[in-house]
């Protein structure tokens, strides 16, 4: 079996047996992050309000992206064979692709704020702000995709953007698709390590009128870097493992579009197995990385911050208490129709 034909099984495996399960386990650890943030005390943190909206885009995208190329296994290809579906699954594919990658551009920049030490650039960091920031993005990006609904079109059997529009689409994508946020995020990113690393050198004042002072002082300034060491690793270390995650699984989707459109001349001598690598590679890349990508945030955050493993504790014990009280309940109504049921029993009984 040659190498193509290889791929296309693995191709078929991949679409059959795994994305399944990146749609379960994104489903569940987005629904868990909308349940964490959603409540009241992060709802007036801006970086909450940033959180929900991101998981809430990532849970669209993965089920508008995943569940109709499943459908059409076994049943009917409604992308490939209804216009009207295929440009309504590419307009909501695009908006909440673009609006998840540019919020995530925002939290980076609303933690380079909480941590700068200008009050004017701290104040940015606001619910208010966030609210604002959302809302720009959807509008932004929804009539920004909306040319999709009018230019995206089924040519071979296949739906997508094809001819002059199709290039420019393409050079559109990559700029503003993944090469345009990336670098938002590394540079906000550097801004954001700059001011963890002044905080650390920031000297804090200590009083020298008695010895007491200087005791109550040096302990003050010790908790004091110690909450700023705490906070300051969390921020690093979600900041850089959320970067990474979105280079890795970005970062290739420029390259092979670049090479796509430098071949795109050659495409009558390239050779049916040549065909089939570069399929296989644009269906991974343009399609799998991107539908992991959109599942990754829930596992990212429990795996590298200890007060979010607690959240997330805290959710499933309120949610095992609450199964408890229902059970409990269900018990007590089930035992109160018994007595009932009894009652009425000997009372037949001793009427008769």
């Amino acid at each position: 079996m040659s190498t193509g034909s290889t791929l296309v099984l693995v191709q078929t495996a991949i679409t059959r047996y795994v994305l399944p399960v990146v749609l379960a386990f994104g489903n569940v650890g987005n629904l868990c992050m909308l349940a964490i943030y959603l409540h009241k005390k992060f709802r007036t943190n801006s970086c909450g309000i940033y959180l929900i909206a991101s998981s809430f885009f990532c849970l669209m995208g993965a089920n508008w992206s995943i569940v109709p190329t499943l459908v059409a296994l076994d049943r009917y290809d409604l992308v490939n064979n209804s216009l009207a579906f295929c440009r309504i699954r590419g307009f909501f594919l695009q908006t909440c692709a673009q609006c998840f990658r540019y919020i995530l551009v925002l939290r980076c920049a609303d933690r380079y704020a909480v941590s700068s030490a200008n009050a004017s650039i701290r104040a940015l960091s606001r619910p208010q702000i966030a609210y604002r920031g959302v809302v720009v993005m959807l509008a932004v990006w929804s009539v920004l995709s909306s040319q999709l609904l009018i230019w995206e079109s089924i040519e071979n059997g296949r739906c997508g953007v094809y001819g002059v529009f199709g290039q420019v689409f393409v050079i559109y994508g990559t700029i503003f698709g993944s090469l345009l946020p990336l670098l938002l995020m590394i540079v906000m990113g550097i801004l954001l390590m700059n001011n963890l690393r002044k905080l650390r050198t920031r000297v804090q004042p200590i009083g020298n009128n008695n010895n007491n002072n200087n005791n109550n002082n040096n302990n003050n300034n010790n908790n004091n870097n110690n909450r700023l060491n705490k906070r300051d690793s969390s921020l690093i270390r979600l900041v850089l493992v959320e970067v990474l995650v979105y280079v890795l699984c970005t970062l290739p989707f420029p390259i092979v579009q670049i090479y796509n459109q430098a071949t795109a001349s050659m495409a009558a001598s390239k050779s049916t197995e040549r065909k089939q690598i570069e399929a296989f590679v644009n269906f991974f890349v343009q399609s799998f990385l991107v539908y992991l990508n959109y599942s990754t945030t829930f596992f990212v955050y429990t795996f590298t911050s200890k007060a979010f493993r607690n959240e997330v504790k805290q959710l499933v014990l309120m949610c095992f208490r609450k199964l408890q009280g229902n059970a409990r309940n269900h018990e007590e109504r089930l035992a109160t129709v018994a007595r009932a049921s009894r009652g009425q029993q000997s009372q037949t009984n001793t009427a008769v």
